[in-house]
This record gives structure tokens, sequence and C-alpha cells, in this order.
């Protein structure tokens, strides 16, 4: 009766230790709802070709994912390898949380020269990397060739510079052959609860002008400089003074100008190459035309960079073999098909995918795009500017006295 008690308790051992083992290799990856099922894909590819890992895919939503992860991070209880927007990387990087990659990764072939540098720098923390770029973009100027054609202007020819660009503006809006009301830009004053829309379409507008919300290193407050508010005011008089914007301006985050584009209410919006496959589907008689956005007269022009990486707790239970997988996903071949818009790895942009001519000027804007300013307080910070960009535009006072509120605010946040 004991030989047979302790062989059963032997036998509960042994299966715990497997089931133990078998736990130990189940690698989370934490995709995103829309690449569930190439994220699906690339799993069982990696899985055939490293059948000791067992890999289960979970989809988050872009909404609240930030925080999620933070929950993730300090509960200890952590997924493997998770897929995050370029902006958040280095506020979770400032955890502490997160795994240092550049060592492994180039141990595991990943070759870092290949990767757009301005890539890079939004998953560099103090000199380490937190994190492995797959995804760039950057806003171009997409615009409807047809409504150029009704309006007397060259198709082929979109606005280079700011004086350009308010004079087709102007010259666009206006009514149609149909009857139909056209206005010449599509400006976002952010939609509800919705600062990220206006900031990513605003603030190119102060960095090529010579301004921004900070200045280099984050710790100058230069809203309300010159440059800035110059930059600020062409976006707000779009709307205010020009009138080329709809009335829908304030409530209008990305969707809804790609809405009024597709419909033909609006004839120039900013938007990304995944807005041409969307406008594409939705409506496919509009002929598409994309420049790089315009700028000032004897200034380049300048874009947000946004994107995606692939960062790995420090707490992750299966590492070695996150590390493996992000490897394998760094490949530019698999970039080029995993991503939304471009890859990171800039030799993947030779994909047949994206030999469209039509992706040229969104081609040319990743030369031109800028991570946002990698602080803990940048998130409040694009609050406080939206809220005030909010006042400009329903004129409450002027873009200078705007600006300067922010300022006091934003100085507050960076002394706190």
């Amino acid at each position: 009766m004991k030989r047979m008690t302790k062989t059963l308790a032997a036998g509960i051992a042994l299966l715990l230790s497997q089931e133990s083992l078998a736990s130990a290799a189940d690698l989370v990856w934490w995709t995103m709802n829309w690449n569930e099922q190439k994220a699906k894909d690339y799993a069982a590819e990696f899985m055939k070709e490293n059948p000791d890992v067992t890999i289960r895919v979970e989809a988050n939503v872009a909404g609240g994912l930030q925080s999620r992860i933070l929950v993730a991070l300090q509960s200890g209880s952590t997924p493997d390898l998770i897929d995050v927007q370029n902006g958040a990387n280095i506020p979770l990087a400032q955890t502490g949380k997160l795994e240092p990659l550049k060592d492994k990764l180039t141990a595991a072939g990943v070759d870092f020269q290949d990767i757009l540098p301005a890539s890079l720098d939004t998953a560099t923390h103090q000199r380490q990397l937190y994190g492995l770029p797959f995804q760039a973009e950057a806003h171009a100027l997409i615009y409807n060739k047809g409504a150029f054609k009704e309006a007397g202007l060259d198709p082929e020819t979109p606005p280079k510079t700011w004086t350009e660009f308010v004079e087709m503006a102007k010259t666009l809006t206006r009514k149609n052959s149909k009857g139909q009301q056209v206005f010449g830009y599509g400006v976002s004053g952010g939609g509800a609860d919705q600062p990220g829309n206006a900031l990513f379409r605003s603030l190119p507008f102060m960095w090529m002008n010579g301004g921004g919300i900070l200045g280099p290193d984050s710790k100058e407050v230069i809203i309300n400089s010159p440059a800035s508010v110059e930059g600020v005011k062409l976006y707000v008089d779009l709307f205010t003074t020009h009138k080329v914007s709809p009335p829908s301006t304030l409530e209008n985050d990305s969707n809804a100008l790609r809405r009024l584009f597709q419909v033909g209410n609006v004839a120039m919006i900013p938007g990304a190459t995944s807005d041409i496959e969307r406008i594409r589907a939705a409506a496919p008689d509009i002929e598409i035309g994309v420049g790089p956005l315009p700028h000032p007269e004897g200034k380049e022009t300048a874009a947000i960079l946004g994107g995606w990486n692939f960062i790995i707790p420090a707490a992750a239970p299966n590492k070695e073999a996150a590390i493996k997988l992000a490897a394998f996903m760094a490949k530019p071949e698999r970039q080029a098909a995993y991503t939304t818009t471009f890859p990171a790895a800039m030799s993947g942009l030779n994909d047949k995918r994206f030999a469209d001519p039509i992706m040229d000027a969104h081609k040319e804007m990743l030369k031109h795009a800028r991570p946002q300013p990698a602080i803990p307080q940048w998130g409040q910070i694009g609050q406080v500017y939206y809220n005030h960009l909010q006042e400009a535009l329903l004129q409450s006072g002027t873009v200078q006295e705007s600006m300067d509120a922010a300022a006091e605010e934003i100085n507050l946040l960076l002394t706190q």
C-alpha cells in the first residue's frame, strides 16, 4: 500500500512537473485586434520551426492599451511579447520593468542598421534599447484630383509651400458641379476626448516653422514662442479666418475627416497610407493624389513619426523564446506583411506591396518624421495643448493668449 502511495505521489509530481514545463513554454503574445490573424499565422510558422515553443496570441484594442500594459508590468504577471505604440515605449521603459534588448537581439541576428533611426529613438531610454520597432508611418497630404480639376487647379501639382496651400484651399472651397459644398482642407479639432488627432495634425505646423511645444531637450516650453504661435495660427486660421474647413471641425477626428473626403465634402486631408487604402475601398471613383505636407517658404516639412514596437517585460516568463520570436518578426519581409503602413526595417520597403507610386510621398515624409518627446508628462501636456487649441478654434481668445495659457500649465507639469 505504501509502495502504491509512493508511486502515485511520484506520478502526480511528474505530471505537475510536466504541466509546469508546458506552462513555461506557453509564450503569450499581445497583438492588436487588426493584426490578430497575421500574428496567429506567424506564430504557427514560428512554432513549426521551434517545436519546443507554444505561442498563445491574445488580441488587444488600442483604447486603454498602455494602462493594461502598466497593470501587467506592476503586477509582475506579464505576457512575453507586446505590440505597443511607439509613443508609449519610453514611458513604459521608465518604469524599470522592460527588458533591454539591443545586445540580445543583435546576437539573434537583428540588423539594426536597417531600421529607421527615428524609430529606434522611440525605443531608446538612457542609451538602452527597450523596444524593437516594426512599423513606421508619417502623414502626407492626400487630395482629390477631381476636385482640383473642377476648381481649375493642376491635379498633378499639390501645394508645396504654406502660401500655395492656403491659396489652393481657398480655391477648392466652393460648390462643385453637383451643387455639393466642398471645403479645401480638413482641420481636425480632435473630436471628443481625442487630443491625439489634433496633436498629430497640428504639431508639425509648429515644427516645420522652427517651433514646437517643447525645446530639443524637452525641458524648455516654447509653445508660446513666435515660431510656434505662427504655426498654430495658420492651423486655426484655416477654420476661423480662411473658412476652408467644414463647420464640424471641432468634432472631427481622423475617421470623420476621411469620411468627409470620401463623400467629396473635403478636398485635402493629412493622412497615412492606411487612409488611402480605406478611401479606395469606400470610394473607388475618387482619383487620389498624394504629396508631402506643405511647409513654410525656405523651410523643410515635418511630421510626427507614428508606428509600433515590440517590447518584452523584464518579468516575462519566457524571455529567451520572446527574444527569438521578436528576431523572427524583425525580418524585413515579415515586417512588410505584418504592418498596416510601412515597416521600420527600411529594406522592407522593397516589397511589392509598396511599389505603388501613390506611396512615394509617404516614403519621403518618413525622412522628415520626428518622434514625440519621450517624457512621462507628455500625455498630460498633449491634453493641455488640446484644451487650449480648442479655445483658439472657438475664438475664446487669440492664438497667442491660448498658447500663453498652455505654456503656464505645461511649465507647472514639468516642475512636478
